[in-house]
């Protein structure tokens, strides 16, 4: 169940984005322009334990406001060699709409707000939400600058 909760998380975290507005080079949404890889990812507080393909997860925020999510999956029999999960892979757009919100819309048009900040090569991010399963829920997602 959590590896689904998990897989939830970054798809309802991937399936939105949306386009920036401000055209300026030293806006906010600058800092999250590049390729992050997941380092870390708690819920309520409480550590997941990630496995290395889970580990390989990388957002990609482009200029011009689209993003990609890229998931991977380890192969089956083989845990240590890493595939692409193209059912979990997404794009979108996104735009900055505060200093620390960041809006994104998915291919299927659903939007979510989420909290980020980006400290050198740090960016975290943090979806609040609530589902079927737990009720209101914290998801804090870290990434490092690849």
């Amino acid at each position: 169940m959590k590896k689904s909760f998990i897989l939830f998380g970054v798809i309802a975290f991937g399936l939105f984005s949306s386009c920036s507005d401000d055209d300026s080079s030293d806006g906010p949404e600058d800092a999250l322009i590049g390729s992050w890889q997941l380092v870390s990812q708690s819920e309520n507080g409480r550590s997941y334990e990630l496995d290395a393909c889970e580990l390989e997860e990388t957002v990609i925020f482009k200029s011009g406001g689209t993003f990609e999510l890229i998931d991977y999956d380890q192969v089956e029999g083989n845990e240590n060699q890493c595939v692409i999960n193209a059912d979990a892979t997404m794009s979108g757009e996104w735009s900055v709409t505060k200093p620390d919100k960041v809006l994104l819309i998915g291919e299927d048009n659903e939007s979510v707000l989420v909290d980020y900040s980006v400290s050198g090569s740090k960016l975290i991010l943090i979806k609040e939400g609530i589902n079927d399963y737990v009720g209101a829920y914290t998801l804090t997602s870290v990434y490092k600058k690849k």
